[in-house]
């Protein structure tokens, strides 16, 4: 009774994970396209935290981690960090393109 009980709650917990990086990654894609009005950098934002998720994921999986609580929690503050340096950075491009500089 008690391992289907903690099968439950770590169902829980991946389930609630899994939820929480896909309403970050909608809310940067949403922020970013609100306040920029930029389809490439909605569109860069839409591809970089997907794809950073996915190579954590690789990553793990190649150098034998496990997917447990722990790894769960990191990971969304991982993407956390991702999504605000993504905005912050461009942010600044925005901001040195209005002024006139290229991108680069």
């Amino acid at each position: 009774m008690i391992l289907s009980d903690q099968t439950a709650t770590i169902r829980a917990s991946v389930n609630e994970v899994e939820f929480d990086l896909v309403l970050a990654v909608v809310l940067v894609v949403l922020v970013i396209f609100v306040f920029l009005r930029s389809m490439p950098a909605t569109l860069i934002a839409s591809l970089s935290a997907p794809l950073s998720i996915v190579g954590t994921l690789a990553g793990m999986y190649l150098f034998g981690f496990s997917l447990d609580n722990l790894s769960l929690m990191s990971l969304t503050i991982a993407t956390g960090f991702i999504v605000d340096d993504a905005i912050v950075m461009l942010e600044n491009i925005a901001r040195y393109v209005e002024k006139g500089e290229t991108p680069l």
